[in-house]
């Protein structure tokens, strides 16, 4: 089965690589803006302060999903389409507030930037459509809350990589 066979089968795939190519714009914006007012004297320096500088600590619950959806993405081509839906609720409230307490301090400085750099805002706007396109969340809270639950697990898993899994 090829990769268009599989999204063929699956369109909420094709829908959740254009919702992170869409936060990837956002983020993108984001480190643009953030840019101007500390520059660095290199990609790798920035790189460097993004990952580890308590300063920017801030940045990981968006850089953390893209990455894990990225990683959902070309390792688990069976992800189901409820686990699609949580992924884009997930993403949502990040982006428009609603999220756990791990994301407030994301969403402070989000909604500051958010407000004055019209870039962030054009990003914003195109990753909720993006995010829109994807699978509705069931109405049925039980339902909602377990594919909730199974993209946790699934983020966990690949999170421990192979050598975590028991695997060589």
């Amino acid at each position: 089965m090829t990769g268009n066979d599989v999204t063929a089968n699956r369109p909420w795939l094709e829908g959740l690589s254009q919702a992170s190519a869409a936060l990837q714009t956002v983020l993108g914006a984001l480190l643009e803006a953030e840019r101007r007012f500390a520059p660095f004297a290199s990609p790798l320096e920035r790189l460097q302060h993004i990952t580890t500088d308590p300063s920017w600590a801030w940045l990981q619950p968006l850089y953390g999903l893209i990455a894990d959806v990225d990683h959902a993405l070309a390792l688990a081509r069976d992800l189901p389409e409820s686990e699609a839906a949580a992924i884009g609720a997930h993403a949502r409230e990040l982006l428009t507030g609603g999220g756990g307490p791990a994301e407030q301090q994301f969403l402070e400085h989000y909604r500051g930037m958010l407000q004055t750099d019209p870039a962030i805002a054009m990003a914003h706007a195109g990753a909720l459509r993006a995010l829109q396109a994807l699978p509705p969340e069931p109405d049925d809270q039980s339902e909602r809350l377990h594919a909730r639950h199974q993209w946790n697990e699934r983020r966990r898993f690949l999170r421990m990589g192979p050598r975590g899994r028991g695997t060589s």
